[in-house]
């Protein structure tokens, strides 16, 4: 499978940027595990790597996640797919993409836009 990274800019945190986590149980019923902490470490308008002390595994079915966060103001609420898991210092690392949907692409795209502002104004 070819990963194009080249389509969306990615966005990286100074410092990981708190979110939380669930599981989507894929038998229909849209059940969803209990919630887990992780940081973002990047993010784009079409998905993120994050940071997970907790090992999701992956097996043959693409495990989707229900990841929640603010960047700025508003609270974002994501769907996708993990692509890939990485070991890293106390956990694991993530990637995923999110479900295609433009209104949220837009919406990550205005906050990461206020998110810099801020930052900028107090000087990071």
């Amino acid at each position: 499978m070819q990963y194009k990274r080249t389509e969306y800019f990615r966005y990286a945190f100074g410092e990981p940027l708190a979110a939380e986590f669930r599981i989507i149980v894929e038998n229909g019923t849209g059940a969803e595990s209990s919630p887990g902490d992780c940081e973002l470490m990047d993010l784009s308008p079409g998905g993120m790597k994050f940071f997970a002390a907790y090992d999701i595994p992956l097996g043959g079915e693409p495990v989707k996640l229900h990841i929640k966060f603010t960047l700025q103001s508003v609270p974002i609420d994501v769907q996708g797919t993990i692509k890939w898991k990485k070991p890293s210092k106390n956990g694991q690392l993530y990637g995923f993409d999110f479900e295609k949907d433009a209104a949220l692409e837009q919406l990550i795209v205005d906050e990461l836009k206020l998110r810099r502002h801020a930052e900028i104004e107090d000087g990071k």
